[in-house]
């Protein structure tokens, strides 16, 4: 029989036929029928599950966050979540995450590298080749060049040693669950806090709401050192005419083990007018290491001391979908080039990568 069609039923089986018995043997049963009720130790199944699920926690619950008992106690109730796209597949497929227009600078999917490249790949610089051939093997400015994935990428071949230990993958999957359940957290208490608070002016929300803000940054990125989600970039906006010369420039530093382990440059898209530049560290709570691969942009006058800033987020967030303009009201950049310039970094002992470090003992 072919898939998803139906038999008809008519002149099979009628209700006249003794297939179910003759009429003396169909009346009893239904009179059985009739005098049986629920039995007594009968559950139904609904609480059966809804205790199950109380005493159970899936196996791939994460385990808690340093948060307050409530979010302790709720974190286990966390059930499976799809991975992203770019997540799944082989290692033509692993290489698609979705793009879309990047006028906020923000709308782009910026997955951490370790997840998303396959270093095999003709997409990213192979060692048998020099950067030069790489780059001219994949013109970053060639339209035709997107058909190798949406993603060019180089790695510095030989990272220091204190580094490599953390080229282990992080549990993205674990994050993201809890993660998204910390948000829900939020979002539940902020809509108690503004029924009680029901028609005051939102910025009296927003005070009343600031601590438990502060507590989910403070919880997300504890969560994210838990589950060794802590790479993070600094992204550049080059515009289609520039995007070849400071691609080269960032490549060849790369490669040269000048600025961070990975880089990656996004290819053609007809849709948008500028391109991404990303360019990874392992640790955004390493401010040094942060602070190492932005002096190394300045020195090849790709970022100005004096000019537009740019912004460094960690994966973390972008896992979460946390951009720039967020009903969390979370800021969803760790570190801002104006700010780090000028030494101001570290004296911000209110931000959360500080109160991070201060808890971890750094």
């Amino acid at each position: 029989m072919s898939q998803g069609r139906f038999v008809d039923g008519d002149g099979w089986v009628s209700d006249e036929s003794e297939f179910y018995g003759d009429v003396k043997t169909r009346e009893s049963l239904q009179r059985e029928v009739l005098k049986r009720g629920k039995r007594p130790l009968e559950t139904p199944l609904s609480n059966v599950m809804a205790k199950k699920i109380k005493v159970e926690p899936p196996a791939t619950a994460c385990p808690a966050p340093a948060a307050t008992p409530e979010i302790k106690a709720r974190i286990q109730e966390i059930q499976p979540r799809s991975q992203i796209g770019a997540m799944q597949g082989g290692p033509g497929e692993h290489l698609v995450p979705a793009r879309s227009d990047l006028s906020d600078n923000d709308s782009i999917e910026l997955v951490a590298a370790d997840d998303d490249v396959d270093k095999n790949h003709s997409s990213a610089w192979q060692r048998t080749e020099s950067i030069i051939d790489f780059l001219r093997r994949a013109p970053v400015a060639d339209q035709a060049t997107a058909s190798l994935g949406p993603w060019l990428w180089v790695g510095n071949p030989r990272p220091p040693r204190h580094q490599t230990k953390q080229e282990q993958k992080g549990d993205v999957p674990t994050f993201k669950q809890g993660g998204a359940r910390l948000l829900e957290l939020f979002m539940e208490k902020r809509a108690s806090v503004e029924k009680a608070h029901e028609g005051r002016l939102p910025g009296v929300i927003t005070r009343y709401m600031r601590p438990h803000r502060d507590q989910l940054e403070d919880d997300l990125l504890s969560l994210a050192v838990k589950t060794g989600t802590t790479c993070g970039k600094w992204m550049l906006f080059p515009s289609e005419a520039n995007v070849a010369r400071v691609w080269r420039l960032v490549a060849e530093a790369t490669s040269e083990g000048k600025l961070g382990h990975t880089s990656k440059v996004a290819t053609y898209q007809p849709s948008e007018t500028s391109r991404v530049i990303c360019v990874y560290t392992y640790d955004f709570a390493d401010t040094e290491d942060v602070r190492k691969v932005l002096n190394g942009l300045v020195e090849l006058n790709l970022v100005s001391r004096a000019g537009s800033a740019i912004y460094y987020k960690c994966d973390a967030y972008t896992y979460l979908h946390i951009k720039s303009e967020n009903q969390y009201k979370i800021k969803a950049s760790l570190y801002g080039s104006a700010e780090m310039l000028k030494g101001e970094a570290e004296t911000k002992q209110g931000g959360p990568v500080m109160r991070l470090k201060r808890r971890m003992g750094r």
